[in-house]
């Protein structure tokens, strides 16, 4: 039988701690061990910590000074010895079959090294938002069914899919992780963590809410709205400067670009099919959003590039998922014409 630790990184944590260790308490398979750190609290949160010594194998640690989100969760993460580890925020509660499903996820499916689950949105007093988190980051069938058919990386690129509070992974993960890189916003620990796993075909998913998330202002990481652009006419598309047209293309060509080196200096040297057909793929992005950053001022010049993207179906596969099937023809339009 495979070990469970549990990484749990706390800060002023007191008003909802209590409720998510009671709720690992509950656990019809308990955890072999949690590591908590904590980043400086001043309230409550050791003494809170310290009632269920009795009842879980707690290791308790205080940072010395701050260390933030993602560096918090490294140094838990380095501290755990089990053979699985799963990310635990303060402020959620666990499903009581939470950690069985996951011992038994890895037990069925000994190739992954990392699984994520969904989970139910609840408000600050616990009421159920009526909502689950992959509805909120738009993880739908058409989504859910890529990454079941070993597609997991292209639909991760379009935007994170996974909170680490629902993310569970092999302890062998963390040699091609660590130590974590100096993440550039919005990617913090556990985009990298899935990335990484992505990377070899290795992340599952169990399409179940096993945890309920909790939203409220005081967290420091949660769901975010999808970011809506204004929504031009023809005749602001065509009157609008070429540099701002230009400037999303070269933020996402950097951005990708960023990703790759800094996955390329931790599985340079590693061998195998997968990853590098992987590493292909974002190379794919990356040359998709160089070539419409840098498409000729005359326009005539631009119809060979543009033609090549259409033809070879790149403007359809990094379209955004929920536009619909016109898109990919106004964006090269745009990219004609602009």
């Amino acid at each position: 039988m495979k070990t469970i630790s549990i990484a749990l990184c706390t800060y002023n944590g007191a008003r909802f701690l209590r409720e998510q260790l009671q709720s690992i308490a509950n656990q019809k398979l308990l955890p072999n061990e949690i590591i908590i750190t904590d980043d400086c609290s001043t309230d409550d949160t050791e003494s809170i910590v310290n009632e269920f010594k009795s009842l879980l194998n707690i290791i308790f640690i205080r940072n010395a000074t701050p260390l933030k989100v993602s560096k918090n969760f490294e140094k838990a993460i380095s501290l755990c010895t089990s053979d699985i580890i799963t990310l635990c925020d303060q402020d959620d509660l666990w499903h009581p079959e939470k950690l069985s499903i996951i011992h038994n996820y890895f037990q069925t499916n000994p190739l992954k090294l990392a699984v994520f689950s969904n989970a139910k949105l609840i408000d600050e007093k616990g009421k159920d938002l009526g909502q689950t988190f992959w509805q909120k980051v738009r993880l739908n069938t058409p989504q859910i069914e890529a990454w079941q058919q070993g597609e997991a990386l292209e639909v991760n690129l379009h935007g994170n899919r996974v909170a680490g509070c629902m993310l569970a992974f092999k302890k062998e993960l963390l040699t091609f992780c660590q130590p974590f890189p100096a993440f550039k916003p919005p990617m913090i620990h556990d985009g990298w963590l899935t990335l990484i796993a992505c990377m070899f075909n290795g992340i599952g998913l169990i399409d179940k809410p096993l945890i309920s998330y909790r939203q409220h202002e005081a967290q420091q990481v949660g769901t975010r709205a999808v970011q809506q652009g204004k929504v031009l006419s023809l005749k602001e598309r065509l009157a609008r400067p070429r540099s701002e047209k230009l400037a999303p293309f070269i933020q996402k060509r950097d951005e990708y670009s960023y990703l790759s080196t800094i996955i390329k200096q931790y599985l340079g040297q590693k061998d195998g099919l997968i990853v590098s057909n992987n590493f292909k793929k974002i190379d794919s992005v990356i040359d998709f959003y160089e070539t419409r950053a840098t498409l000729p001022i005359f326009h005539l010049l631009r119809i060979l590039p543009v033609m090549k993207l259409l033809i070879t179906g790149a403007y359809h596969r990094y379209k955004d998922q929920e536009a619909s099937w016109k898109a990919p023809y106004i964006a090269a339009f745009g990219d004609l014409f602009e």
